[in-house]
Protein backbone atom coordinates (compact mmCIF):
# COMPACT_ATOMS: atom_id res chain seq x y z
CA UNK A 1 0.00 0.00 0.00
CA UNK A 2 0.97 3.63 -0.45
CA UNK A 3 2.15 5.36 1.94
CA UNK A 4 -0.07 8.39 1.60
CA UNK A 5 -3.23 5.95 0.79
CA UNK A 6 -2.54 4.01 3.84
CA UNK A 7 -2.51 6.76 5.99
CA UNK A 8 -5.61 8.26 4.57
CA UNK A 9 -8.02 5.03 4.83
CA UNK A 10 -6.41 4.92 8.07
CA UNK A 11 -7.39 7.85 9.06
CA UNK A 12 -10.94 7.25 7.41
CA UNK A 13 -11.00 4.07 9.36
CA UNK A 14 -10.29 5.82 12.61
CA UNK A 15 -13.19 8.15 12.16
CA UNK A 16 -15.31 6.09 11.19
CA UNK A 17 -15.71 4.63 14.74
CA UNK A 18 -16.54 7.99 16.06
CA UNK A 19 -20.20 8.55 14.48
CA UNK A 20 -20.68 11.58 16.32
CA UNK A 21 -17.37 12.68 15.74
CA UNK A 22 -13.74 13.49 17.22
CA UNK A 23 -11.47 16.58 17.61
CA UNK A 24 -7.54 16.23 16.16
CA UNK A 25 -5.76 15.04 19.59
CA UNK A 26 -8.84 12.25 20.16
CA UNK A 27 -8.05 11.44 16.89
CA UNK A 28 -4.27 11.57 17.20
CA UNK A 29 -4.87 9.20 20.08
CA UNK A 30 -7.12 6.64 18.63
CA UNK A 31 -4.58 6.26 15.72
CA UNK A 32 -1.84 5.60 17.61
CA UNK A 33 -4.25 2.87 19.70
CA UNK A 34 -4.79 1.19 16.57
CA UNK A 35 -2.13 1.98 14.49
CA UNK A 36 0.74 1.85 16.98
CA UNK A 37 3.81 0.47 16.13
CA UNK A 38 3.09 0.45 12.08
CA UNK A 39 2.67 4.21 11.51
CA UNK A 40 3.64 7.24 13.56
CA UNK A 41 1.36 10.39 12.89
CA UNK A 42 2.24 13.99 14.20
CA UNK A 43 -0.19 16.67 14.14
CA UNK A 44 0.63 18.14 11.20
CA UNK A 45 0.38 15.18 9.10
CA UNK A 46 -3.25 14.11 10.69
CA UNK A 47 -4.57 17.86 9.54
CA UNK A 48 -3.16 17.35 6.33
CA UNK A 49 -4.75 14.09 5.48
CA UNK A 50 -7.91 15.99 7.55
CA UNK A 51 -8.25 18.75 5.30
CA UNK A 52 -7.71 16.59 2.07
CA UNK A 53 -10.26 14.23 3.41
CA UNK A 54 -12.84 17.30 3.44
CA UNK A 55 -11.61 18.19 0.46
CA UNK A 56 -13.09 15.02 -1.05
CA UNK A 57 -16.18 15.42 0.64
CA UNK A 58 -15.04 12.17 2.72
CA UNK A 59 -15.39 13.87 6.03
CA UNK A 60 -17.12 17.01 7.51
CA UNK A 61 -15.88 19.20 9.94
CA UNK A 62 -17.78 20.27 12.70
CA UNK A 63 -17.35 23.69 14.53
CA UNK A 64 -16.68 22.28 18.66
CA UNK A 65 -16.24 25.26 20.17
CA UNK A 66 -16.72 28.71 18.12
CA UNK A 67 -14.10 30.60 20.30
CA UNK A 68 -11.35 28.38 20.42
CA UNK A 69 -11.74 27.03 16.75
CA UNK A 70 -11.82 23.83 17.89
CA UNK A 71 -13.54 21.54 15.44
CA UNK A 72 -15.20 17.77 15.23
CA UNK A 73 -14.26 15.86 12.14
CA UNK A 74 -16.71 12.76 10.96
CA UNK A 75 -16.81 10.45 8.49
CA UNK A 76 -20.08 11.16 5.47
CA UNK A 77 -21.96 8.68 3.67
CA UNK A 78 -19.52 9.59 0.81
CA UNK A 79 -16.53 8.81 2.96
CA UNK A 80 -18.00 5.46 3.92
CA UNK A 81 -18.64 4.21 0.82
CA UNK A 82 -14.98 5.09 0.19
CA UNK A 83 -13.58 3.45 3.18
CA UNK A 84 -15.89 -0.23 2.28
CA UNK A 85 -14.73 0.19 -1.26
CA UNK A 86 -11.28 0.07 -0.13
CA UNK A 87 -11.64 -2.59 2.42
CA UNK A 88 -12.83 -4.87 0.14
CA UNK A 89 -10.46 -4.30 -2.71
CA UNK A 90 -7.52 -6.24 -3.86
CA UNK A 91 -4.84 -4.79 -2.17
CA UNK A 92 -2.23 -2.57 -4.66
CA UNK A 93 0.69 -3.26 -3.11
CA UNK A 94 3.47 -5.71 -3.42
CA UNK A 95 6.01 -7.49 -1.02
CA UNK A 96 9.21 -5.49 -1.54
CA UNK A 97 11.64 -7.69 -0.82
CA UNK A 98 15.47 -7.00 -0.39
CA UNK A 99 14.11 -2.76 -0.94
CA UNK A 100 16.98 -1.89 1.68
CA UNK A 101 20.17 -0.08 2.10
CA UNK A 102 21.81 -3.31 3.09
CA UNK A 103 21.14 -5.55 -0.17
CA UNK A 104 22.34 -2.76 -2.39
CA UNK A 105 25.76 -2.60 0.19
CA UNK A 106 26.10 -6.40 -0.22
CA UNK A 107 25.77 -6.21 -4.42
CA UNK A 108 28.31 -4.11 -4.89
CA UNK A 109 31.04 -4.51 -2.25
CA UNK A 110 33.70 -6.08 -3.09
CA UNK A 111 35.86 -8.95 -1.55
CA UNK A 112 37.99 -6.41 0.27
CA UNK A 113 35.03 -5.40 2.38
CA UNK A 114 33.57 -8.84 3.44
CA UNK A 115 34.51 -7.86 7.12
CA UNK A 116 32.96 -4.98 7.11
CA UNK A 117 30.02 -6.00 5.86
CA UNK A 118 29.73 -8.69 8.64
CA UNK A 119 30.08 -5.92 10.47
CA UNK A 120 27.05 -4.31 9.14
CA UNK A 121 25.37 -7.19 8.75
CA UNK A 122 25.76 -7.44 13.12
CA UNK A 123 24.50 -3.82 12.80
CA UNK A 124 21.47 -4.39 11.04
CA UNK A 125 20.77 -7.63 13.49
CA UNK A 126 20.88 -5.41 16.60
CA UNK A 127 18.59 -3.08 14.82
CA UNK A 128 16.16 -5.78 13.66
CA UNK A 129 16.18 -6.76 17.34
CA UNK A 130 15.29 -3.46 18.46
CA UNK A 131 12.31 -4.02 16.54
CA UNK A 132 11.59 -7.06 18.16
CA UNK A 133 11.60 -5.49 21.67
CA UNK A 134 9.51 -2.50 20.26
CA UNK A 135 6.84 -4.83 18.92
CA UNK A 136 6.69 -6.89 22.11
CA UNK A 137 6.77 -3.48 24.04
CA UNK A 138 3.70 -2.60 21.74
CA UNK A 139 2.25 -6.03 22.56
CA UNK A 140 1.99 -5.13 26.24
CA UNK A 141 0.44 -1.79 25.85
CA UNK A 142 -2.56 -3.72 24.50
CA UNK A 143 -2.91 -6.24 26.60
CA UNK A 144 -4.00 -2.84 28.83
CA UNK A 145 -6.44 -1.99 26.77
CA UNK A 146 -9.85 -3.15 27.53
CA UNK A 147 -11.40 -3.35 24.10
CA UNK A 148 -9.87 -6.05 22.26
CA UNK A 149 -7.16 -6.13 19.98
CA UNK A 150 -7.17 -8.84 18.07
CA UNK A 151 -6.75 -7.60 14.25
CA UNK A 152 -3.98 -5.33 15.94
CA UNK A 153 -2.25 -8.33 17.84
CA UNK A 154 -2.34 -10.10 14.36
CA UNK A 155 -0.89 -7.18 12.56
CA UNK A 156 2.08 -7.37 15.36
CA UNK A 157 2.33 -11.49 14.79
CA UNK A 158 3.10 -10.48 11.03
CA UNK A 159 5.35 -7.56 11.77
CA UNK A 160 7.61 -10.02 13.85
CA UNK A 161 7.48 -12.97 11.39
CA UNK A 162 8.66 -10.22 8.99
CA UNK A 163 11.35 -9.16 11.33
CA UNK A 164 12.38 -13.01 12.58
CA UNK A 165 12.87 -14.05 8.52
CA UNK A 166 15.10 -11.07 8.40
CA UNK A 167 16.77 -11.85 10.94
CA UNK A 168 17.36 -15.64 9.90
CA UNK A 169 18.50 -13.99 6.01
CA UNK A 170 20.77 -12.16 7.76
CA UNK A 171 22.08 -15.09 9.91
CA UNK A 172 22.36 -16.81 6.46
CA UNK A 173 24.26 -13.98 4.83
CA UNK A 174 26.57 -13.87 7.18
CA UNK A 175 27.20 -17.98 7.28
CA UNK A 176 27.71 -17.74 3.89
CA UNK A 177 30.32 -14.75 3.53
CA UNK A 178 31.88 -16.67 6.26
CA UNK A 179 32.12 -19.67 4.31
CA UNK A 180 33.39 -17.66 1.28
CA UNK A 181 36.81 -17.13 3.55
CA UNK A 182 35.55 -13.14 5.06
CA UNK A 183 37.99 -12.96 7.61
Amino acid sequence: MRHARGIHYAVLGVLSRSPDGIHGYALKRQCERALGHFWQLNFGEIYRVLDRLAEGGLIEQLLLEPCTNRKLYRITAKGRRSLDAFIVAPPTDVPRPLRQELAVKLLFAGPDRMSELLHLIDYQRRAYMRQLHSLESQRRRLRRVPVGAVVTNLLIDGAELSVRAELAWLDDVARKLNEQGAP
